[in-house]
């Protein structure tokens, strides 16, 4: 997306109160004017230059700050990085902290940041005189110049779909260069839209969306608070659904798909099989982005060709665990794409094999329980604690061959007691020693034990599991 902002953000004001014009000023129609006003000026012995630097003066004295408008978080959040304005003044600059990368019409080596706000005054900025567009010549002029501005702007509305705040599309450059864009593109050109005032009469409206309906315009009748209020109600939806979800992750989707067959059959799945599906550091973090997304909606997995349970409507334990192994085979290999995703990634995995029934079911406990041991959290993630005291609860729980404890958790745990790491152990001490509820019992002594054999038990650890053993 690509937002233009016009002069309704600035505020006007009259020139010929500043030059002393013999004749009567007809406002009605700006650019004439201020032409008028610019050739008596030269005619008296100005340039264009000078008459630009007593406009820009002038505005300077009625500069007022940005107000503490409530729209202004919504605007800061949802603005894109291409931010184009035929404004003269400093105010989006303000509203973005001065951080914003701005490039200004007549900028002999302009520089657009790849990855921060850019902010591209065609029109020109008040601290260069010379650059200012005010008046009919002056935009005839800037039409016929074959500039990297007009050049970037004729790019952002043939890939994005502009949103138009503040003036219409009567402006005399934006309107050229947008019909020189629909001229070549035609309906392959992205939609646009256009944000009107409500106090702007039906009468005008109409004949607004007569002249842009053709153009693939589309007029939105609003103030820029209830816009941007509606906007970000809209995007919450769509952030959440599974459009989205298909529209950011469709260049991998065949490959997903597969996986998600091999996951769902009863064979098992072999790394190299994952890691050769997914052989590039882009392809795997597409795919751990999308699977742990899957583990957090579950809906989604069927977009895939899997299956959920019913009534639980959810994924299965085997299924799970899976996809959890793909995962972590990716991120061995390639890392995770964010710490969010790492993060989400965590809080599924508890949700899924922590707090669901299955967890305390004697013939399913071992896979949640296996998942919950793979994922490897620092304290600072906020299911950490969670997970240490499920896994005490689950050990407490846990015994090989002893009737009312299971055996299945038993193996798991013996099998991969190494993957408790040090400060795992320490946290597990911890709340033996202190936590009132899941405090040290007799019957804890033989997976304490088991621990103690782990290459990752410390020998002051060690210790502290000898003093409460023996008591």
């Amino acid at each position: 997306m690509t937002t233009s902002i016009g002069r309704g953000f600035s505020r006007c004001i009259k020139i010929s109160e500043h030059i002393d014009y013999p004749l009567t000023i007809d406002v009605s129609n700006p650019l004439k004017a201020a032409e008028l006003l610019s050739a008596y000026f030269i005619s008296k012995g100005g340039n264009e230059v000078e008459f630009n630097s007593i406009v820009a003066e002038s505005l300077k004295k009625l500069k007022k700050d940005v107000e503490n408008q409530s729209w202004l978080r919504r605007f800061q959040a949802f603005a894109p990085n291409m931010l184009v304005t035929t404004n003269w003044d400093d105010q989006l600059e303000k509203i973005f902290d001065g951080i914003a990368n701005v490039v200004i019409r007549k900028d002999k080596c302009p520089q657009v940041s790849n990855s921060g706000r850019n902010i591209l005054k065609i029109h020109g900025d008040l601290s260069r005189p010379d650059s200012i567009v005010i008046t009919q010549s002056q935009y005839f002029s800037f039409q016929r110049e074959d500039t990297y501005l007009n050049r970037k702007i004729y790019t952002l509305f043939s890939e994005a779909s502009p949103v138009f705040i503040g003036y219409s599309l009567t402006d005399p450059n934006i309107g050229f260069i947008y019909d020189e864009v629909y001229a070549h593109l035609g309906e392959e050109k992205p939609p646009a839209y256009m944000v009107v005032h409500p106090t702007v009469s039906d009468h005008v409206l109409q004949e607004s969306k007569l002249l842009f309906e053709n153009k693939n315009i589309h007029i939105i009748k609003a103030d820029i608070e209830t816009f941007l209020k509606d906007l970000a109600s809209d995007y919450k939806e769509f952030k959440n659904s599974t459009k989205r979800f298909l529209i950011e992750h469709s260049i991998i989707k065949e490959r997903s798909s597969t996986l998600i067959t091999k996951i769902v059959t009863k064979k098992p799945i072999e790394r190299e099989t994952v890691l050769e599906t997914f052989s590039t550091v882009e392809s795997r973090h597409q795919a751990i982005s999308a699977l742990v997304e899957i583990l957090n909606n579950q809906v989604l997995f069927k977009e895939f060709g899997g299956e959920l349970l019913s009534p639980e409507n959810r994924i299965s334990y085997r299924e799970i665990d899976r996809i959890t192994e793909s995962i972590i085979w990716m991120t061995n290999e390639s890392g995770y794409t964010s710490p969010e995703v790492k993060n989400k990634f965590y809080s599924s995995i508890m949700k899924l094999c922590s707090k669901s029934d299955g967890v305390w079911d004697f013939d399913r406990a071992e896979r949640p329980f296996l998942n919950v041991l793979r994922i490897s959290p620092k304290p600072v993630h906020d299911i950490y604690e969670d997970r240490i005291k499920h896994i005490i609860e689950i050990l407490k729980w846990s015994a090989p061959r002893e009737i009312g404890k299971c055996w299945g958790t038993w193996k798991v745990f013996s099998q991969y007691t190494s993957w408790l790491s040090e400060l795992d152990i320490q946290h597990i001490l911890n709340v033996l020693e202190h936590d009132e509820v899941l405090d040290y019992q007799k019957s804890d002594k033989r997976w304490l034990l088991k621990i103690k054999e782990s290459e990752n038990c410390s020998e002051s650890q060690k210790a502290i599991i000898d003093r409460l053993t023996e008591t």
